[in-house]
């Protein structure tokens, strides 16, 4: 590994081939909690254009909006404006309504499956980031994270919370003291002996109530879970230790020993102490892990009509470390009591990148990808700052803007080898390596810095109001039909010791990178000059924004 460049490999989509896996773990028939409970510990050129901007059709007409404005899902506002289009992003705090007025309003924003009592007693929901009314004649009787129809009996409420660790303000290491930080999104459950009595999601404050028992007894125990469950009520996304020590290869199988992490205090001791605060001692790193996995699904519904993810689980055992570092493919698996359509793996080691909430949610922006786009499926060795082939840079690069975008960050961060390094969007800059631009000279299929791509994404999108059209863009028709029009095939490569490219073949497969989702960006009706701009093509990326090709 030469001097001032850090390897990340695979992070993207893996370029071995699927193998049969034969995993073991519970009964995948088997709901979550009865079955969680059971298995606890075992198994071209220039081309800027000087043609007016209405050349180009827009996506979405005025007097194609149902209203004057309305809520494109919880986190957009669209509005007609001077016979225009516009979207706007609400602020992280705030959320899109309709009533009585269109408008982005502070504490509305909601954490799904929980819910609430109204003023009048009645009975709300949190569904899809928004407070939706539920039937309820018994009336809404209201306790701490959570509303109740009617009268509940005894409960328990309390608050989970869990410690972790950031990066110090020069981004050279982890800080020194860790903090406690609220567990929202968590999936938490009570059992009278191994019954299930009572389920919940903890809110954005950590809270929750649960029923218990009337008479406490030294088996009943309240267990947090960190897995979050999908529109139909199945468990969709979780974070998992593999029950594997030490160095594996992927996709290696889960151990006998496979869990989804959890966290379990006896219901007596809660009702004493009603805070439950999961220390770094028993694993706190998968609940940061989970809390970036838990905004990543939201993240992507409000971006996505409400739609879920791929079904998906982290897997991250503290000691065990993984032959691509950290890597996201769209392999199924059948483990820990389901069946998963996609993985992540995340290495354990000394270097406690599962603090690194930009590098988890990087991993998940390959996650998105795969559920609303279609992956170059070119993945291989690469390195920060050093040109990689276009399908693998796109990829990289929309997973590096998906973290970006989701943290509101435009700065990357990660810890390898006992290094800490950082990567700055905005800036273009990188505290490890000098930025590469590419050359316009060398037209669309040159060799990319993964960075640069996720730069021109992250310029394109903060100049508007809103990154949807960003999202709308992935998920096009055209870029999910091959062939893609610009022509671009699949590459299958190695790298030597000192990170040079060996046993490079072009598979002939058509493959989309940059380009592709350009021409989706522009035939939507966004703006040619703010892709310009971001693009700058008489001296970098020399992408024709005047000649979209569009279906």
């Amino acid at each position: 590994m030469g001097r001032g460049l850090l390897a990340r490999w695979l992070t993207g989509f893996c370029f071995w081939a699927l193998v049969a896996l034969g995993l073991t773990g519970c009964d995948p028939g088997v709901e979550l909690t009865p079955c969680a409970a059971d298995c606890e510990g075992v198994a071209c050129l220039a081309c800027v254009s000087s043609r007016p901007e209405e050349s180009l059709r827009p996506a979405l007409a005025c007097d194609q909006l149902p209203a004057p404005s309305r809520c494109l899902g919880p986190r957009v506002l669209e509005r007609c404006e001077g016979g225009a289009v516009h979207r706007e992003d609400c602020s992280a705090d705030t959320t899109c309504v309709e009533a009585p007025s269109v408008a982005c309003v502070t504490g509305s924003a909601c954490v799904d499956g929980v819910s609430r009592c109204t003023e009048s007693r009645g009975l709300q929901v949190c569904l899809n980031g928004r407070w939706t009314s539920r039937a309820c004649d018994a009336g809404c009787e209201a306790a701490p994270g959570r509303g109740f129809c009617g009268a509940p009996g005894p409960t328990l409420s309390g608050t989970v919370r869990y410690a972790r660790r950031f990066p110090d303000a020069e981004f050279r290491a982890w800080t020194l003291d860790a903090q406690t930080v609220p567990a929202q999104g968590f999936l938490i459950v009570s059992f009278q002996s191994r019954t299930v009595l009572d389920s919940q999601v903890t809110d954005d404050a950590g809270r929750f109530t649960l029923k218990v028992p009337s008479t406490s007894n030294e088996d009943d125990r309240i267990v947090v879970y960190a897995a979050g469950r999908g529109r139909d009520g199945e468990v969709a996304y979780a974070v998992a230790d593999p029950g594997l020590p030490g160095a594996q290869a992927v996709p290696t199988a889960p151990g006998d020993a496979a869990r989804i992490w959890s966290w379990a205090r006896t219901t007596r001791e809660l009702s004493e102490q009603p805070t439950l605060t999961l220390t770094e001692a028993e694993g706190s790193g998968a609940a940061a892990v989970f809390d970036v996995l838990g905004t990543a699904w939201r993240r992507m519904r409000e971006r996505y009509n409400g739609r879920d993810g791929l079904p998906v689980v982290a897997w991250l055992g503290f000691g065990t470390t993984w032959s691509c570092g950290a890597c996201f493919a769209q392999w199924p698996v059948t483990a820990v009591g389901r069946e998963w359509s996609a993985q992540v793996w995340l290495p354990g080691d000394s270097d406690a990148a599962w603090w690194s909430d930009a590098m988890v949610m990087h991993e998940l922006g390959h996650w998105v990808m795969a559920s609303r786009g279609s992956s170059p499926d070119e993945g291989g060795p690469h390195y920060v700052g050093v040109p990689t082939f276009p399908g693998q840079a796109w990829s990289e690069g929309w997973a590096t803007w998906f973290s970006a975008d989701a943290r509101r960050s435009p700065r990357y961060y990660d810890r390898q080898g006992g290094t800490m390094f950082w990567v700055d969007l905005s800036a273009r800059a990188s505290s490890v390596s000098p930025w590469t631009r590419p050359h316009a000279e060398e037209g669309l299929l040159q060799r990319v810095d993964e960075n640069e791509v996720a730069a021109i994404l992250y310029r394109t999108a903060t100049a508007t109001p809103s990154s949807q059209p960003l999202y709308d863009a992935l998920a096009a028709p055209s870029m999910n039909r091959a062939p893609w029009a610009r022509g671009y095939t699949r590459h299958t490569w190695s790298r030597d010791a000192k990170g040079a490219l060996t046993d490079v073949v072009d598979t002939g497969r058509s493959s989309p990178f940059l380009a592709d989702f350009l021409d989706a960006l522009v035939c939507q009706g966004f703006a040619r000059t703010l892709v310009d701009a971001a693009t700058e093509p008489a001296s970098a990326f020399p992408y024709p924004s005047h000649e979209p090709l569009c279906p």
